[in-house]
């Protein structure tokens, strides 16, 4: 087709080229990047990222592009065009002056490039698998590991949430009834409470053994009526254990969970695309804990662009800002992370009325101040101007204080998080009394509910308050830990 004249700049690089053809053709249609986004289903920040040559575009999104900037094939000619000069390049330098080539690539190539993960048998088979792997050989994949997706595998992977799907075909006939049904979700919704009441390792090989009942169900034939809330009871499932192995510190686990959790509330259907975005914001969680702080910011701009095309509660969108302002505090950018902070306090208190997905009614006034105060102490940490790193500091510990004022009683593993953040911050401050005590009633708030992320925010605190060991009431409970929780951890 006829296109309008450009200049041209040769001297670009393969990518360069690229992304300018591309930003090219979205002004000349006149389009924003979230608009581009929007039309062909992907985040915004991907957009941005194949404009400056910082991502490769996927085939599939250069076709989607095409059509929607109604290109003539220019993208994805000029993407094969890219490819094959990329090739080149790898086959003459990387194979040859880099021989940790390969080492790089596990990071950037798509998870599981060779077959389509978002299908719905594709899904069921992964889940049955993955289930049935850990229960029959739960010692030895634990001891086997696993490794941890990071970088554009992670991202490349998550990005194909975003891009809806048919429902799959259902039959008229199957094995399952209403009241079976509703039996299955009485079920799961009962292992939801579970966390916080039961030792995880016993928790989850219930849930595992429960997803793994479900995911056999699913791959007979259903009515197709009763297709959609299985999908969805196995992302519930996958969900919960994830977070079980996620909290007892098996990461690659937590995450293999969360993936097939997002890939199960994709096939649920479009009306269930909201759990999808609770999944990314919990995979984002991890991706802080781990210390990824990038990560973390990609799919948490993932998550919020899928919030806003679903119309997500105003609260869900507070918790999702949390997630970003979190990692804008890892990485010390004060400012941003301050302005993500103002949009969650706007977007939870212009959401009080609405509401909720049970799933979601966690996230309230309580959990947004004790994430709002402890990512406060995580900018004081990075900090080295004394006043501003002193201000930073007593912004936590105002934050955290209010948090332990709002939350009910029932929320222990919160108080937990929150007492322990709190005498974390008290250290930053030069108050060890204050911060032992803080941290013993934590202990005392945490007794029996097993949970591995309290057991690590203890050792966090018990390694950074090693500077005041002359101090007694810090001396008395380093010692308590080291032989009690600390101990069991390492066990």
């Amino acid at each position: 087709m006829p296109r309008p004249p450009k200049p041209l700049r040769p001297e670009r690089s393969p990518a360069d080229w690229f992304g300018a053809e591309l930003r090219y053709w979205r002004e000349h249609r006149k389009l924003t990047q979230r608009e581009l986004a929007r039309h062909v289903w992907v985040s915004t920040s991907l957009v941005g990222r194949i404009e400056v040559a910082e991502r490769s575009c996927p085939p599939d999104l250069a076709w989607r592009l095409d059509r929607v900037l109604d290109t003539g094939g220019v993208l994805a000619r000029a993407l094969r065009l890219v490819t094959a000069a990329d090739g080149e390049s790898a086959t003459e330098s990387d194979s040859v002056k880099n021989p940790t080539a390969c080492s790089v690539a596990s990071e950037t190539a798509p998870l599981e490039s060779h077959r389509d993960l978002w299908s719905a048998s594709g899904t069921i088979h992964d889940i049955a698998e993955t289930t049935v792997n850990d229960l029959m050989k739960r010692r030895e994949a634990l001891a086997a590991g696993g490794a941890l997706v990071v970088g554009t595998a992670l991202t490349e992977t998550l990005e194909r949430w975003l891009v809806p799907d048919r429902r799959p075909t259902a039959s008229g006939r199957g094995v399952l009834g209403e009241a079976e049904l509703g039996r299955i979700e009485a079920g799961v919704a009962t292992l939801r409470r579970w966390d916080d009441r039961w030792r995880l390792g016993i928790g989850r090989k219930a849930v595992v053994a429960q997803l793994s009942e479900v995911a056999e169900l699913a791959g007979r034939s259903q009515p197709a009526a009763v297709q959609p809330r299985l999908f969805l009871a196995m992302a519930e499932l996958s969900r919960i254990a994830a977070s079980m192995f996620y909290d007892d510190g098996h990461h690659p686990a937590a995450q293999k969970y969360y993936t097939l959790s997002l890939r199960a509330a994709h096939q649920a259907g479009p009306e269930y695309g909201l759990y999808g975005v609770g999944v990314l914001a919990d995979m984002a969680r991890q991706m802080l804990d781990l210390h990824r702080p990038q990560d973390a910011l990609e799919i948490s701009r993932l998550a919020l662009d899928g919030a806003r095309s679903r119309k997500a509660p105003a609260v869900l969108t507070a918790m999702l800002y949390t997630r970003e302002g979190w990692a804008y505090a890892r990485m010390g950018r004060a400012q941003a992370y301050r302005r993500t902070v103002a949009q969650a306090e706007e977007a939870i208190d212009g959401g009080a009325r609405e509401s909720l997905p049970e799933w979601a009614r966690t996230f309230d006034h309580a959990e947004l101040s004790g994430v709002v105060g402890a990512r406060y102490r995580d900018l004081a940490q990075g900090q080295d101007d004394p006043a501003a790193r002193r201000r930073s500091a007593e912004s936590s510990v105002h934050h955290i204080t209010e948090a332990l004022r709002l939350r009910p009683p029932s929320q222990r593993r919160g108080q937990a998080f929150d007492l322990i953040g709190l005498g974390r911050t008290y250290l930053l401050l030069g108050e060890p009394a204050e911060a032992a005590k803080a941290v013993r009633n934590a202990v005392e708030v945490g007794d029996g509910l097993g949970s591995g992320r309290v057991r690590r925010r203890l050792r966090d605190w018990h390694r950074e308050a090693a500077p005041f060991h002359r101090e007694p009431a810090v001396a008395e409970l380093r010692g308590e830990l080291s032989r009690t929780l600390l101990t069991e951890s390492r066990t």
